[in-house]
């Protein structure tokens, strides 16, 4: 084989239409996603539709329902104008919809990445077309009969579905997802979180939103429902429809797994947060024993201090079981560092806190850049911090084991 010939394995596609589509995909699923968050105000939506006549439809409180037709096109096409194709066939989607929900929708969407042409106020001009519609103003018939033909609706159904079309201008293809992680964070219940927390509970409420999309879970339907029901069709086809409709307990709960990790680990012994060692004069004792210089005796010191702080925030903030439960991970983690450097630095006779405590670092510095979501996206300090109260609570020694009266713990 010519060595100068191109290799399919370093040669770029003249088009990557799979990678596009996906890309389109996650585009819709994430803007969706964004739109669900509004299930968790109080005057937000009650349901939201993936997929179900339309890209998107949301149930609002008043029991009226609004259409949402989701268009993506590449960076450095024009904009959408009036007269598209994509364009003609959600405004003939939308006029369906009034004809056969009639006063059922109270407005009709067509959301864009790129933004509607408006360079003049003409016919590809939609945002002006429409505005002339509400004014009066009736658009070029043959427009119109575009419309028509697409839709195979009545002339009077396109007006009064046209009344209630608006434009919207979505997150660009490469930018939603971050746009989505930033209308988490604005949540209440994640103002004080970390980005790799916010980031996870984004990527599952997507995920939750892309799975509705494609009725993922829609071949659960238990077989004897559609048996026992007075029509097995109509019952996989309810079945169907509520695999796709999205309510706030749903929001809540991918919000929810996103942020709780199903992997912690526990202890033998749970110790709760609510029973933090108070005093640190076990730990000084430990490290002074250890070999331990003064200056970094009263860093560790610090050290957890800040890591008890942290605990108590996160009691606060995520109760007591969420906590509880992040702690006794926590302590596994920073456990098996504290083993693992002991075995390797311990001489008996000897002192050997100092390259105990290398090690411990290394370790706790090496898991925090490698594997952050592992130690819940705290830092080494905080780490360090942990194992300041293993030492405190005598589950980590720095030397030979002494013994410790009863008032050296007070």
């Amino acid at each position: 084989m010519d060595i100068n010939l191109p290799s399919p394995d370093t040669t770029y596609p003249s088009e990557d239409v799979g990678a596009d589509t996906q890309r389109r995909y996650r585009h819709q699923a994430a803007y969706t996603a964004i739109l669900a968050l509004g299930l968790l105000e109080d005057n937000g939506p009650t349901e939201i539709y993936c997929e179900h006549h339309d890209d998107v439809i949301l149930r609002l409180r008043d029991g009226k329902f609004r259409a949402l037709q989701l268009k993506t096109r590449q960076y450095g096409r024009p904009p959408h104008k009036a007269g598209d194709d994509d364009v003609i066939t959600a405004l003939g989607r939308f006029a369906v919809f009034e004809r056969d929900f009639p006063e059922q929708f109270d407005q009709y969407t067509i959301g864009s990445n790129l933004g509607f042409w408006s360079e003049k106020k003409n016919s590809s001009n939609l945002g002006h077309v429409l505005d002339g519609v509400r004014n009066g103003k009736p658009p070029l018939t043959t427009w119109l009969d575009r419309i028509a033909k697409q839709g195979k609706v009545a002339a009077n159904f396109i007006s009064d579905c046209l009344q209630k079309v608006q434009t919207v201008v979505t997150p660009g293809l490469d930018d939603v997802e971050n746009r989505l992680r930033i209308h988490v964070a604005d949540q209440s219940a994640f103002r004080s979180r970390q980005f790799h927390e916010v980031k996870a509970a984004a990527d599952e409420l997507r995920a939750r939103v892309a799975d509705a999309c494609s009725l993922k879970n829609a071949d659960c339907f238990p077989e004897y429902m559609a048996l026992c029901s007075a029509s097995a069709i109509v019952a996989k086809q309810a079945h169907a429809i509520a695999m796709k409709r999205l309510q706030r307990p749903d929001v809540e709960a991918a919000l929810q797994k996103g942020t709780s990790p199903s992997n912690l680990l526990r202890t033998a012994q749970p110790i709760p947060v609510s029973e933090l060692p108070k005093s640190m004069r076990v730990m000084e004792l430990k490290l002074t024993a250890g070999g331990i210089s003064v200056g970094e005796v009263s860093h560790l010191k610090d050290l957890k201090y800040s890591a008890e702080y942290l605990l108590q925030a996160w009691l606060h903030r995520y109760g007591p079981i969420e906590a509880d439960k992040r702690y006794q991970h926590l302590r596994v983690i920073v456990q098996e560092a504290c083993n693992t450097s002991t075995v390797a630095s311990k001489k008996s006779g000897t002192c050997y806190g100092e390259e105990m405590l290398a090690g411990i670092r290394g370790q706790l510095r090496t898991r925090t850049r490698e594997q952050p979501e592992q130690v819940l996206g705290l830092g080494p300090e905080q780490l360090l911090g942990v194992a300041g109260i293993l030492t405190e609570d005598c589950k980590v020694w720095w030397s030979e084991e002494f013994p410790i009266g009863e008032g050296d713990n007070s």
